[in-house]
Formats: C-alpha cells, structure tokens, sequence
C-alpha cells in the first residue's frame, strides 16, 4: 500500500509541476532549486509498466483472509486507480460484476472483496 501511496504522490507532484512550468516557469524554476526532485520526470511507458508490475500484487491482496492486508490491497489499487483510470478501473469493475453476479457460484467469497472495491471506486454523488 506505502509503495503505491509514494508512487501516486510522485506522479501528482511531477503533474503538478508540469502545470505549473507551463503557468509561471519562473516558479516553477524556484521550485527545482529548492526541490531538485521536481526537476525529473518518470516516462510515462515506465509509470505503465510500474502500473502493470504492481497490479497483480494487489489483487492478491484482495483475497487475504488478513483483514488488514485485504484493506490496505484495497487502499493501494484505489492509488493506482488515480495513476491509470482507465486501465485498472475496468478491470476492477469486472471483477466486482462477476463476483456479484446473481449466478457466481464459484466466486461467492469475493463478494465482500467486490463491495468494498466498488465502495472506493465508484463514489455515489
């Protein structure tokens, strides 16, 4: 969970600073000496592959019978979420749909796994 938590704060704060050197670069240039971690940036093929390497951990997770380790699985793909949307989202939404499936046998113990993913994933308005 800290790993995915420290990696999505990366990425927001290079985002951020790529908006702020396209608003106000002399800013932006104060923030680099002061900060020089702002001055690199992860290419976005390797926040994917990151992404990528990092997903099948947490959906191990998920199936913990550890209380705290399904939580903080579920905490790291909502990280992760906020990095790919459109990558993991889908496939997280899936799973939920098959294991609340009127007809999932087979998939029953994931129910709870299922409702608190959706719980954090989809945030009624």
């Amino acid at each position: 969970h800290f790993m995915c938590l420290e990696f999505a704060q990366r990425i927001g704060r290079q985002l951020g600073h790529q908006t702020l050197t396209s608003s106000h670069p002399t800013v932006a240039n104060d923030v680099i000496t002061h900060q020089p971690l702002y001055a690199e940036s992860i290419p976005h093929h390797e926040i994917i592959a990151l992404v990528n390497a990092l997903l099948p951990l947490c959906q191990q997770t998920i199936y913990s019978k550890n209380s705290y380790v399904g939580r903080a699985g579920e905490a790291a793909i909502l990280d992760l979420v906020q990095i790919v949307p459109g990558l993991i989202g889908p496939l997280f939404l899936d799973f939920c749909t098959r294991a609340l499936d009127v007809g999932s046998i087979h998939m029953s113990h994931q129910a709870p796994s299922a409702l608190c993913l959706l719980q954090h994933l989809i945030q009624p308005t």
